[in-house]
C-alpha cells in the first residue's frame, strides 16, 4: 500500500513571490522527476495549528522514500527551500493495515484531518470503533474516506484519519451537526491529544 511524505512549514513573507516560482517549477517537478515519490497536494491550514503550509507526496514503499531523501538532489532541494520558509517539519505515514487509502494522481476538494494518540488501554476497543463506527459514519456527512495513516516517523500525535470534502460548506455542515458532535465526544474516551485541522488547496499543485 502506498506511503505519504509530509511536509510542514511557514513561507517567510518576504519570500513569497521567490516561494511560488522555486516550489511549482523546481522543487515540485524536480522530486516527481525522480521517480521515487510523486507530489500530489499543496494545501493551506484554514482551521488548527500550524505550521500553515501542507505538501503531500506520495510512494509506494517505505524505501522508495528513504531513496529519495538521500540523494544529493533531494537535500539541495531542501536546502534551497529552507532559505524562503521556516518551522519546516515532515512525517512519514504509513497507512493502517485493513485500509486501502484513497491517493489520487493529484488531489482535490478540501480536507478534514483529525490527529490523535490512542489510549494504550484501548488500543483494540478503538481499533473496532475506527473501522465499524468513526470512518462509515463520517462518510454519511458527505465526506469522503482518504485513508487511516499511523506516523510511522516525526512527532506525535501519531494517529491521522484524513477525509475529503468537494468544498468547505459539506465540512462546516458537518462541524454543526448533533450527530457529529456525539462521535467526536465518543472517539475522545479512546484517544489523547486530539486535535483536527481544514485545509484547502494552496493551487501549487491542486485546485
Amino acid at each position: 500500500m502506498p506511503v505519504k511524505l509530509v511536509q510542514y512549514w511557514n513561507i517567510l513573507p518576504a519570500t513569497k513571490s521567490e516561494f511560488d516560482t522555486y516550489f511549482t517549477r523546481i522543487y515540485v517537478p524536480r522530486i516527481n522527476e525522480t521517480g521515487f515519490m510523486r507530489m500530489v497536494g499543496s494545501w493551506h491550514v484554514a482551521s488548527g495549528e500550524g505550521p500553515y503550509f501542507i505538501t503531500e507526496g506520495v510512494a509506494g514503499t517505505v524505501t522508495e522514500v528513504e531513496c529519495l531523501i538521500m540523494t544529493p538532489l533531494y537535500i539541495d532541494l531542501r536546502n534551497r527551500l529552507l532559505q524562503l520558509v521556516r518551522d519546516f517539519q515532515s512525517k512519514l505515514l504509513v497507512p493502517i493495515e485493513s485500509m486501502e487509502p484513497d491517493v489520487p494522481d493529484v488531489e482535490h476538494g478540501c480536507k478534514f484531518n483529525q490527529h490523535f494518540n490512542i489510549n494504550p488501554a484501548d488500543y483494540y476497543a478503538f481499533l473496532a470503533f475506527e473501522e465499524q463506527v468513526h470512518l462509515p459514519e463520517m462518510k454519511r456527512f458527505g465526506l469522503t474516506l482518504v485513508g487511516g495513516w499511523n506516523v510511522a516517523v516525526g512527532a506525535t500525535p501519531y494517529m491521522i484519519d484524513e477525509t475529503r470534502a468537494d468544498n468547505l460548506v459539506t465540512i462546516g455542515e458537518m462541524l454543526e451537526n448533533p450527530a457529529y458532535q456525539k462521535l467526536t465526544l465518543k472517539l475522545l474516551q479512546l484517544v489523547s491529544n486530539y486535535g483536527c485541522k481544514i485545509l484547502v488547496p494552496s493551487g501549487h499543485i491542486n485546485t
